[in-house]
């Protein structure tokens, strides 16, 4: 993808995910993570689609069944292995009446909204690598069924489908660019950001910046590391 075709990109899925967030209740503090975890989400299966087809290409077939795909196998090539509820499309092809599903999350107990399910899929997939546990977020329940199931459809786009992870990454860092904008705006404060860090550190209340400056730059160490 060009630098022209990425910036288009950008724009595209900034603009539509803004709006969103100006016609809720929501303030750019309490969308910042969420919006950038289902970034995080949409990169981890866009990557595990491109190492599931080529783990494909010569699968074992054993007693006329082809060996199914394991976790050591996506491990091996830097990418997660995501178990199927914590796959994008699986979440994206979910009915509007959740309850009707008898979803059950990774302790057992009912999913009974879309927020919940995303939820449950951020706790599976830090269960696949050590290095993202207790980074990803987990609130999505404080967003409207309606505004979600939005979002992901927005981030369903099927450009990110063949990128690779250094251009998500760019994205992301794209996204948390403008979301620090967005929250100085919010607080009544105007800075210009010198680096990602300082930016962090800056926009986030002092007992949450250095969480979440860690949480940020692990998220975009873990694109790059993956490209």
């Amino acid at each position: 993808m060009d630098n022209k075709s990425l910036r288009q990109l950008e724009a595209r899925l900034w603009a539509s995910a803004d709006n969103l967030r100006a016609n809720s209740k929501l303030t750019s503090n309490q969308y910042c993570m969420p919006i950038l975890g289902l970034i995080f989400l949409r990169y981890a299966f866009s990557r595990f689609q491109l190492v599931a087809k080529e783990l494909m290409k010569e699968r074992p077939v054993r007693r006329g069944r082809v060996m199914p795909l394991e976790a050591s196998e996506f491990r091996a090539k830097s990418a997660l292995y995501l178990p199927e509820a914590a796959r994008y499309d699986y979440i994206v092809k979910l009915p509007e009446d959740i309850p009707s599903q008898h979803l059950t999350g990774h302790d057992g107990k009912p999913l009974n909204t879309l927020g919940e399910v995303i939820n449950n899929a951020m706790v599976l997939i830090e269960g696949q690598s050590k290095q993202l546990e207790g980074i990803l977020p987990k609130n999505y329940t404080i967003f409207e069924e309606e505004l979600l199931r939005e979002l992901i459809r927005i981030f369903n786009d099927a450009a990110l489908n063949e990128v690779g992870g250094d251009i998500i990454g760019r994205i992301y860092e794209y996204f948390l660019n403008k979301f620090a904008k967005d929250v100085a705006q919010d607080d009544g404060v105007f800075f210009t950001p010198k680096s990602l860090v300082k930016m962090i550190v800056n926009v986030i209340e002092p007992e949450r910046g250095i969480l979440l400056e860690q949480r940020c730059l692990r998220l975009i160490q873990y694109f790059k590391g993956c490209a």
